[in-house]
């Protein structure tokens, strides 16, 4: 008889057979497994995420010139909704180079002028932008360049330009960006509203000194930020407020309720220009050699003489009869005479602060109540912020730091030894402030600059000493405009900036980790079914008759029975 294996021992060899089976298929899986998350991590795009630091690139294109500002950051590893530490941010005081400008009274790479200069000038645009990206790329490791964003904000000089005119550039200096490796997208190359800026100012400020990202209850810092065309000015509030200037923020892991207005008219060159047009409508001009309008300014240092080139001056409401469109958008030319006088100078000055439409500036009362009426036109709900506004410190920077900075005076002095300091430098004649002083760009303005300055915080805003700290001079909207438009880097809770293509880290793994447990599953319920179905052949199948146990035997294991 043939020799047959016993059922339950066929099925331990099965069992046997599908379990390595079993092994090398999850043996299999995990190597796999393990092969797709080693490669998510060493070649995906955003890998940045678990580096040691990261760097931003901003370009601020203003409407003196275009800044550029690189920073690097680490994350803050105690909790993903802490801020990230600022490691180092450049320029800074040991930064040589050609594109270090003494128009920067803080350390600043620009490039002049600014690139509302330059509509429907592509390689004035290349000319401004190439040297910065150049520069940045040097501080930045090569590798890290295509992990790199870069940001380019546009600021008053691109806002008061036709919205044909600044799409043009903005398009433009995409195609310069597109020459580099650095990321970008095309929300990252922007004109700022005002809004924007001033409150990337105050995210800047209240970063630098510590009043974000804490748990402490510390009071932020209000902010005035002084441009060459526009002032920004920014409180926290106790409450929301049904205003237009109202901003609901949440950076790191607290709320903040905040007010923010952008003065487009009240910048230090604005300011000027504006005082030229007072002087053009007041004096009877007079045509020079050259053919410009010849004009003297009681603000201007005696033997001091320009050509000056006034972008703003058709900007300004002065009463001129057919004036074209067109012609508003042009410069108008003049030749400046310093005609020092301090007194008139001051009064200039505070009607360019309180009245900037009002030719009849010499008229201007001495005795202007702030706290009556709102001195800074189209701002009444300003003027009563600041009349019934909470305890707040204020911090003037950028235009207001530069000034303090360029006549050496202590931050901490009061503004009466301001007043003063100004008075003596504009008392002397231009050879002399040129061999006792550091000339910088619009240095000639100093002596419009200070009183300027003082109207804006006494007639403007009701300030007193106590309530300002000018300065520091290191700190621009810029840091605040990479903290906020560069989260992703650092938020685990922000969405990666290509797209759903790049899938952030903690959102991956456990997907990954979900399809190993699902493939398993799969595999276990395929052992099982196979099990069963050989557990099921090797039984007897009901309704017919199966073989002796014993048949199954060698036929010399049962002997024969003997016929009687």
């Amino acid at each position: 008889m043939e020799f047959r294996v016993p059922a339950f021992i066929r099925l331990l060899f099965t069992a046997s057979r599908l379990t390595r089976n079993y092994m090398k298929i999850s043996i299999i899986i995990t190597v796999n497994m393990v092969i797709v998350i080693g490669l998510y991590y060493v070649f995906r795009p955003d890998k940045a995420h678990t580096t040691s630091s990261f760097f931003t690139v901003v370009l601020d294109s203003g409407s003196t010139g275009t800044r550029v500002d690189v920073y690097e950051w680490s994350r803050n590893i105690r909790s993903i909704h802490n801020l990230p530490i600022m490691l180092h941010s450049l320029p800074d005081n040991s930064t040589r180079s050609p594109l270090r400008h003494d128009a920067c009274h803080y350390h600043c790479m620009q490039t002049e002028p600014g690139l509302d200069k330059f509509v429907h000038n592509f390689s004035g645009i290349s000319t401004a932008l190439e040297p910065l990206l150049q520069w940045a790329e040097l501080q930045i490791p090569p590798q890290r360049h295509k992990e790199t964003p870069v940001f380019l904000l546009a600021t008053a000089g691109l806002r008061r330009l036709p919205s044909e005119d600044a799409d043009w550039i903005i398009e433009n200096a995409m195609d310069v960006l597109r020459r580099h490796q650095f990321m970008y997208r095309r929300s990252w190359v922007r004109v700022l509203s005002g809004k924007e800026e001033a409150y990337y100012g105050w995210v800047a400020l209240n970063y630098k000194l510590g009043r974000l990202g804490n748990s402490l209850e510390v009071p932020t810092l209000g902010v005035l930020d002084l441009g060459g065309s526009s002032l920004q000015v920014v409180i926290e509030t106790g409450g929301s407020r049904d205003s237009q200037h109202f901003i609901q923020s949440k950076i790191g892991s607290a709320a903040h309720q905040l007010l923010a207005y952008s003065l487009p008219a009240f910048g230090l060159n604005a300011a000027f220009d504006r005082s030229i047009v007072m002087l053009w409508k007041d004096q009877l001009a007079k045509d020079s050699f050259n053919g410009m309008v010849e004009l003297g300014h009681p603000c201007l240092s005696s033997g001091f003489t320009q050509n000056y080139t006034c972008y703003g001056c058709w900007l300004n409401d002065i009463n001129l009869q057919n004036v074209s469109v067109e012609q508003s958008k042009q410069s108008l030319q003049f030749y400046l005479i310093g005609d020092p006088d301090w007194e008139r100078c001051k009064l200039l000055a505070r009607a360019a602060t309180v009245h900037p439409n009002n030719s009849d500036w010499l008229q201007l009362s001495a005795d202007l109540d702030c706290n009556s009426q709102s001195s800074l036109p189209n701002s009444t709900d300003l003027l009563n912020l600041t009349a019934r506004r909470p305890a707040i410190h204020f911090h003037a920077l950028s235009g207001f730091f530069a000034v303090y900075n360029m006549l050496k005076i202590n931050p901490e002095e009061s503004t009466a030894e301001f007043m003063l300091r100004g008075q003596q430098l504009c008392s002397r004649s231009w050879e002399d402030i040129k061999r006792n002083y550091i000339t910088r760009n619009y240095m000639e303005q100093s002596c419009f600059r200070v009183p300027y300055l003082l109207s804006l915080l006494q007639d403007g805003f009701c300030l007193n000493d106590s309530e300002i700290t000018f300065g520091p001079g290191d700190i621009s909207w810029t840091l605040g405009a990479a903290l906020v438009e560069g989260e992703y880097l650092w938020s685990t809770k922000a969405e990666s900036p290509t797209g759903s293509f790049i899938l952030r880290k903690m959102k991956v793994i456990p997907c990954l980790l979900f399809l190993f447990a699902l493939s398993l599953w799969c595999v276990a319920i395929r052992y099982c079914w196979k099990i069963k179905r050989s557990i099921a052949l090797s039984m007897p199948i009901s309704g017919r008759r199966g073989p002796a146990i014993g048949a199954s035997f060698p036929s010399s294991l049962h002997p024969k029975r003997q016929l009687n």
